[in-house]
C-alpha cells in the first residue's frame, strides 16, 4: 500500500476514542490559543482587508466568520485562517516550521458547521488535521522550507483536508482524491514574510482544504497516489531527492503530532522568541533601559537569516521579522505584545533609536546536537563597559521550554477581551475547556458579532 492510501485510510478511520487524553487536552489548549489570536485578528488591518474581500466575493452561508457574520464554508475558512495568522501570534510545531492551528482549526470549524458535526467530531478532526500537516511537512523538511516554501501554506493545506475529511466522514478513496485536488493549489512563499500575504497563506490553505474536501465528497477526482512517484507532490516540492515517505506513515496511531505544538509568547516570528526572553531576563535582572545600554548583539542559528528580512522596520508587519525591533521593544518598555506591534510604536523616535543599538550575528550549529532551530544568545554591553550574556536553547512556549498556564491564559484574555469583553471571554474559555461536551451552536455563539 502506498503512502497516500495509507494516510487516507488513517484519516477516514480515526475516532475520538483512538486519541489519548493528553493529546485531547493539548488540542484544547491549542484551540483556545488560536481562537484568542483569531478574534483579535478579525478586526486587525489584515482581518479588515480579508473580510472585505470575503464579504463582497462570497455568498451567505452557515459557517461562522469570527466577529463578522456567516458565510459559505470556504469563505469562513479563508477568513478565519487569515485572522489566526494576522499578527503572527499563533502556535507552531516545535519540530518543523508550521503554524498548524490557523489553517487546520479554521477548516475544522467550517467543515463542522457545513456538515452539522458534533464538537467531539470537531476536536477529532482538528487532531487528525494536525497529524496530516505534520507528516506531510516532515516528509520534505527541511529542504522544502529552505527552498523558499512557507510550510504553513503548503503542508497546512493537506492538514486542512485531513481535518475536513475526518469531520465530514469521507471514505479513504474520497480522502485520497481530496489530497490530490489540494496538491494542485498548495502554495505559499517565504518571500512574502513581513507583508499581508503571509497571513493569507494560512487562510488560503484552509480554504483550499475545504474546497478539495467538498469536491471529493461530491465525486470529483484527482490522482489518488499524489505523494508517490517522480512527479508526485513531495518530490516536486523539494530538492535533492530529499522526500522521505516513511515520515508519512511511520507510527500512525502511536504518535500524536498535536503534542508537538508550542505556543507563542510574542506576536512575531518564532525565531525571535528565545532572544526576546533572553533580553527580557537581562532587562529585568539588571534594570536595563536604553540610556544604560551601549550595544546589543544577538546570535542566532544560520537558518534564521533568511526569515529575518528587516533590520530597520517601517511598520508592524516588518517588525515581526526584525530581531532588532523585537529586542529594542523589550529594552525600551520591558515587553513586546499586541500594543507594541503597531505601526505607531514602530515608527516612534524612541523605538527607532533603540533599534540602532541592536546588531545580529549568525552561526552554524549554534548549540550543536542540542539545536532545536530557535535558540539564541544575547550579549549586552552596558554604557559603563560591563558585558552581560544570556542564552536560551529552545523557544519559550515550545514543548522543550513550555511557558506556564497563567501566561497562556493572560495571552488569551489580552486578545479575546479586546473583542468580547471580560465576561464573554470567560464564557468562551469555559466552553473550550469542555468542548467535547458543548453544543456546536453554543460554542460558535461566542464567536459571532452578537457575542
Amino acid at each position: 500500500m502506498g503512502e497516500t492510501q495509507e494516510l487516507s485510510e488513517y484519516v477516514a478511520s480515526v475516532t475520538y476514542d483512538d486519541v489519548p487524553a493528553d493529546a485531547v487536552d493539548h488540542a484544547k489548549t491549542a484551540i483556545r490559543d488560536y481562537i484568542g489570536v483569531a478574534l483579535y485578528g478579525s478586526h486587525h488591518d489584515v482581518g479588515d482587508a480579508v473580510y472585505e474581500y470575503v464579504d463582497t466575493q462570497y455568498g451567505e452561508g452557515d459557517a461562522t466568520v469570527f466577529r463578522r457574520g456567516n458565510k459559505t464554508a470556504p469563505a469562513a475558512a479563508l477568513a478565519n485562517g487569515a485572522f489566526g495568522h494576522a499578527i503572527d501570534y499563533d502556535d507552531t510545531f516545535e519540530s518543523i516550521v508550521i503554524h498548524p492551528s490557523s489553517p487546520i482549526f479554521a477548516a475544522s470549524l467550517a467543515a463542522a458547521e457545513e456538515g452539522g458535526a458534533s464538537t467531539t467530531e470537531l476536536v477529532t478532526g482538528y487532531i487528525v488535521g494536525c497529524e496530516v500537516a505534520y507528516r506531510v511537512g516532515q516528509s520534505t523538511y527541511p529542504e522544502h522550507y529552505q527552498n523558499g516554501w512557507h510550510s504553513t501554506g503548503t503542508a497546512g493545506s493537506f492538514g486542512a483536508v485531513g481535518a475536513a475529511a475526518s469531520i465530514l466522514d469521507l471514505g479513504s478513496e474520497e480522502v485520497a482524491n481530496a489530497f490530490g485536488i489540494v496538491a494542485s493549489s498548495s502554495s505559499a512563499l517565504k518571500k512574502n514574510f513581513g507583508t499581508m500575504t503571509k497571513p493569507l497563506h494560512a487562510g488560503h490553505a484552509a480554504e483550499s482544504g475545504i474546497r478539495a474536501t467538498l469536491l471529493a465528497r461530491d465525486g470529483f477526482t484527482a490522482d489518488s497516489s499524489i505523494f508517490e512517484g517522480e512527479i508526485g507532490y513531495n518530490r516536486v516540492m523539494t530538492v535533492d531527492d530529499a522526500y522521505d515517505p516513511e515520515e508519512i506513515t511511520e507510527n500512525l496511531y502511536e504518535e500524536w503530532a498535536v503534542l508537538d505544538i508550542g505556543f507563542k509568547p510574542y506576536p512575531s516570528g518564532v525565531i525571535t522568541h528565545a532572544a526576546m526572553d533572553a533580553m527580557k531576563s537581562l532587562t529585568e535582572e539588571h534594570n536595563l533601559e536604553p540610556a544604560t545600554v551601549e550595544s546589543i548583539v544577538v546570535t542566532l542559528e544560520d537558518a534564521a537569516s533568511e526569515m529575518l528580512h528587516h533590520t530597520q522596520p517601517d511598520d508592524a508587519l516588518q517588525a515581526k521579522f526584525s530581531i532588532e525591533f523585537c529586542l529594542a521593544s523589550i529594552l525600551r518598555d520591558g515587553r513586546a505584545g499586541i500594543h507594541e506591534f503597531t505601526d505607531e510604536y514602530v515608527q516612534q523616535e524612541e523605538t527607532q533609536n533603540a533599534i540602532k543599538t541592536v546588531s545580529r550575528a549568525f552561526e552554524p550549529d549554534l548549540f550543536g546536537d542540542d539545536y532545536a532551530g530557535y535558540g539564541a544568545v544575547v550579549t549586552v554591553t552596558k554604557s559603563d563597559g560591563a558585558e552581560l550574556r544570556e542564552e536560551i536553547r529552545y523557544a519559550p512556549g515550545s514543548p522543550n521550554n513550555p511557558i506556564e498556564e497563567d501566561r497562556l491564559r493572560q495571552k488569551f484574555y489580552e486578545c479575546a477581551e479586546s473583542r468580547l469583553g471580560e465576561r464573554k471571554a470567560q464564557a468562551l474559555e469555559d466552553s473550550i475547556q469542555d468542548l467535547e461536551n458543548t453544543d456546536l451552536d453554543t460554542f460558535t455563539s461566542y464567536l459571532t458579532p452578537r457575542a
